[in-house]
């Protein structure tokens, strides 16, 4: 009677067994099948450009799926470009303000987030003042360094 039992447990053993590894290999599928978050945009210096062109408009908040922060669109001689200052740039002590039709230059490095593009700006010059906005690795200053006349 040991037998019968000690067989039909090792049967039963032995179908949970053939049963549950097949379940635990869908839900690991499964899991890895999620799509993956959109990546931050990456500052590559070795893509760094330098243009000019017109502050067309400043915005402060901008709309859902664009990147937190503020954003300068500026008319260039190839088309407008949406660059991006962070949230530091015009807030603190070392705020800047810019006005609607202000010539300005900006180094940076074009990329895309999500879905749109947009200019990663490392220093904005208006005037005789040139603001450092983020480091040579992309990393954004609190707060933006500000310098007169010189380079940043």
């Amino acid at each position: 009677m040991r037998k019968l039992y000690g067989g039909v447990f090792l049967i039963a053993s032995i179908a949970i067994l053939a049963i549950a590894v097949p379940m635990r290999a869908q839900t690991a599928a499964q899991t890895t099948a999620r799509p993956a978050a959109v990546p931050a945009p990456r500052y590559e210096a070795s893509k760094e450009v330098t243009l000019q062109g017109n502050v067309l408009d400043v915005v402060t908040k901008p709309p859902a799926g664009k990147l937190i922060g503020t954003h300068v669109i500026v008319a260039t001689p190839s088309g407008d470009v949406d660059a991006h200052l962070g949230s530091y740039a015009m807030k603190g002590a070392n705020a800047f303000t810019l006005t609607t039709g202000e010539r300005v230059q900006l180094v940076g490095v074009m990329t895309i987030s999500g879905a749109n593009r947009v200019f990663l700006v490392r220093t904005i010059q208006s005037g005789s003042h040139v603001y450092k906005i983020r480091n040579e690795h992309g990393a954004l200053l609190h707060p933006a360094k500000s310098t007169q006349g010189g380079r940043a």
